[in-house]
């Protein structure tokens, strides 16, 4: 596999562009101004660094509501969520794209090692001096991926991204605003969950196994879910699911509704059908032929 990079000026929905994303491993696009299209919570499927560098955004990252400015910087996961809201005539970012299938290959170091940090701070602030090295080290990226010999090149693109990811990872450390304490703070909680219900979200969809995962009874778990976030437990274990199918619905016309439901831990399509339904008020296949009809 060779890691080609491309750089684009245009941004559509990502999921448009994830085959392009399996195949050059890395994609950077430039200048992205409009995310309106982003109407629900989308859950992403690769690495994604971005950038703001001009105006700010409203958004929200898995619990965490935000508003991202210029010089602002974070790091989306695999599996996590964000939902972007409102944003300034001028906004502008730059998003850096890594598949994460090629990510876990190359050993590259992401996930960073304070992720729950992380996660609790999603964005977090440059100087204009660190402003800089991260512009320089974009720089460098570009003129790397303009090498003729791909095996140099691979080689070089991968720990470039790799040192990029450590450099940005220092930043963050050394900023001692975000520190957590984890042991008084009831975030701590909720933010398990979240992780917890990425990873578990196929074998179950009750309030009580997310709750025996962190030894609290489902009721005082429930409460501290519901007033840390504002949305109950249910709800969430719903919204992530739902995206996560309607993603899936949208972009994988290679695999059928059955095949789908299967993969979102669903025994039959008729319960995938009905629990689908009963969230959105549509059958998947009924979604799906919707979004079709619309592009």
């Amino acid at each position: 596999m060779h890691a080609n990079l491309l750089f684009m000026a245009e941004f559509n929905p990502l999921f448009e562009h994830l085959e392009l994303i399996d195949q050059r491993h890395i994609v950077v696009f430039e200048h992205v101004q409009n995310l309106s299209y982003l109407v629900q919570p989308w859950v992403s499927t690769e690495f994604i660094i971005a950038i703001c560098k001009k105006g700010w955004l409203k958004v929200r990252y898995d619990m965490h509501k935000t508003i991202f400015r210029q010089n602002d910087i974070t790091m989306v996961y695999p599996d996590h969520a964000v939902v972007p809201g409102e944003s300034s005539e001028d906004f502008d970012i730059t998003l850096i794209v890594a598949s994460h299938k090629w990510a876990k290959q190359e050993h590259l170091a992401f996930p960073i090692q304070n992720v729950m940090e992380h996660i609790l701070h999603p964005e977090f602030h440059l100087t204009n001096e660190q402003m800089r090295s991260v512009d320089h080290c974009l720089e460098v990226i570009k003129d790397m991926s303009l090498i003729r010999d791909e095996a140099v090149r691979d080689e070089l693109l991968k720990n470039q991204l790799d040192n990029f990811v450590r450099l940005l990872d220092y930043y963050r450390a050394a900023d001692p605003s975000l520190s957590v304490d984890f042991l008084t703070n009831p975030k701590r909680i909720a933010y398990r969950f979240y992780q917890d219900l990425v990873e578990n979200y196929k074998v179950s969809r009750e309030t009580k196994f997310y709750a025996d995962k962190q030894n609290l009874t489902p009721k005082y778990f429930g409460t501290t879910v519901y007033e840390v976030t504002g949305i109950h437990v249910s709800d969430w274990i719903a919204r992530y699911i739902v995206t996560k199918a309607k993603i899936m619905l949208q972009s994988r016309d290679d695999l059928t509704v059955a095949e789908i439901g299967h993969s979102l831990g669903f025994e039959t399509p008729s319960d995938f059908g009905r629990y689908f339904k009963r969230q959105t008020g549509t059958s998947p296949a009924a979604y799906r032929r919707e979004f079709i009809e619309e592009l």
